[in-house]
């Protein structure tokens, strides 16, 4: 009976090494996804878009599971939340409605296709899928887009970037053939463009070597310049100890007066936080369907400095004018952004009426791309203010340190430099840091300090006096500002 027991373990114990090494060749490439609520095989997922062309591998794999991971790859998804029948199916570089119609046929469904124009042409991108029973087309829901951007680091340089994405100029001479050739050879598609400064996302396979992948195709004679879709962290506050905190109910919100406006590029705007009257227009720059709100809270400390509602300790409350804003969400869930939300974020600015961009965040990676898009916006008469960073660092934070920026320190409320504020010679302009805040960062309500905040305020000093001076050069703006802000410094 022991011998029978023995062999019965060890017949079971190789059934089951077969049973995995049956599914791991099954997986086949390296982004197979492995999800284990039923079994061994039969949850393995993959979904794949190179160009026009889809791959598919899903062995009894939700519908709603295969959507989501085109979701994840840009494409809006709408389905009725009822159909999520198990599908299995495998191919690989079929034709994108082809390879659908072979997963909905059983249902009724629209694909809405959108056109890209590049350089080089228009590129023809799936743009939307949508899936519902006949004649029940109300019943659809928006699949939701992944909450965060996947952010990686390159080991060399520490910057931080977007997985699997780069972002390129095209060079005037190449052609929609030769741009549609180099897509085949690096795995990549168009996912998105931006008409006005002429750069275009690209998504690539899972797990791409980006930083390499950046160094082969900028020696191609047709790409101007590429990139890593560089990302850059929200700018976190330092929370400080002081007396007698107000609340929210302790502010008087008047409307707003001011006729230059703000736009904020922050973490968002919590609704219902008493600025609603202050609002132009409002963005969420990850998910442009979505109202917009504020996880963190970041973005409206910063919106009720822009607009006048709260003022830096030392600052007269008197005589200033209240600030019509636009706040835009462009950081994710975890509190990261990336270049080209950025750029759809000035576009947005730009469309907007915006006079004014205040940006309360940055980092020590240098783009070309970046500094390209801030040269644009301020040249369409955007004044740009960013924040210098709070580490003493004394080397360049980018925004703050590009040209076309006035970089932002931070003065405490004697009037001495904060001394956690950066410094060096691309910070312009030195301005109260310290307020008490009626909403909190990711907590409760209070008094915090940074660079941020200084941001934020000369931002509004600097719409006042577009409101009283709309025809007003930058340059007399910047020397009519350093005037306002000496009298909060204790060195003069």
């Amino acid at each position: 009976m022991m011998l029978l027991s023995s062999l019965k373990k060890i017949f079971i114990y190789y059934s089951t090494m077969l049973i995995i090494l049956l599914c791991v060749a099954n997986a086949g490439t390296v982004g197979l996804a492995l999800e284990q609520e039923q079994g061994f095989c039969n949850r393995i997922l993959d979904v794949r878009i190179t160009g026009d062309k889809l791959s598919l591998h899903a062995d009894q794999a939700p519908l709603q599971s295969i959507l989501q991971r085109m979701a994840d790859l840009g494409i809006k998804i709408r389905i009725d939340p009822q159909l999520n029948p198990k599908i299995s199916a495998s191919f690989k570089d079929r034709d994108i409605q082809e390879g659908l119609d072979s997963i909905l046929k059983s249902f009724s469904y629209v694909l809405i296709w959108e056109s890209i124009e590049v350089l080089a042409g228009p590129i023809v991108k799936l743009a939307e899928i949508q899936v519902f029973k006949p004649g029940n087309k109300g019943l659809m829901k928006s699949l939701g887009t992944r909450s965060g951007l996947a952010i990686a680091r390159n080991p060399g340089d520490g910057s931080l970037y977007v997985q699997d994405e780069i972002l390129l100029r095209l060079m005037p001479e190449m052609n929609l053939l030769e741009f549609k050739r180099l897509l085949r050879q690096i795995g990549g598609r168009v996912v998105a463009g931006n008409a006005a400064m002429g750069i275009y996302k690209i998504r690539l396979p899972e797990n791409s070597d980006i930083t390499s992948l950046v160094e082969q195709i900028t020696k191609h004679p047709g790409i101007a310049k590429a990139e890593p879709n560089y990302a850059y962290p929200i700018s976190v506050p330092f929370k400080i100890s002081a007396p007698n905190i107000p609340t929210s109910d302790s502010y008087n919100i008047p409307e707003p007066r001011g006729a230059a406006p703000i736009a904020i590029l922050d973490t968002g705007l919590i609704p219902d936080s008493g600025l609603e009257d202050f609002v132009l227009a409002s963005l969420d720059a990850l998910n442009p369907d979505e109202f917009i709100s504020d996880p963190f809270g970041h973005g409206t400390q910063m919106a009720l400095i822009a607009a006048g509602v709260v003022k830096p300790y030392g600052v007269k409350t008197d005589s200033e004018t209240q600030i019509p804003i636009i706040p835009i969400r462009t950081f994710d869930d975890n509190g990261f952004t990336s270049n080209f939300n950025i750029m759809e974020s000035i576009d947005f600015a730009l469309n907007n009426g915006a006079r004014v961009m205040s940006l309360s965040w940055g980092s020590e990676t240098r783009s070309d791309f970046l500094e390209n898009a801030l040269d644009y916006a301020s040249s369409k008469n955007l004044i740009i203010v960013a924040a210098a960073g709070n580490e003493p660092t004394g080397k360049p934070f980018y925004p703050a340190a590009y040209s076309s920026v006035i970089g932002v320190s931070a003065l405490e409320p004697g009037g001495k430099a904060w001394e956690n504020s950066n410094y060096g010679s691309f910070v312009m302009l030195y301005a109260p840091g310290f307020a008490t805040l009626p909403v909190g960062y990711k907590g409760d309500p209070g008094a915090y300090a940074g660079t941020s905040i200084s941001t934020a305020f000369v931002a509004n000093s600097i719409a006042n006096y577009l409101s009283r001076n709309p025809e007003a050069t930058n340059q007399e703006v910047f020397n009519a500002l350093v005037k306002e802000l000496g009298k909060y410094s204790a060195t003069n």
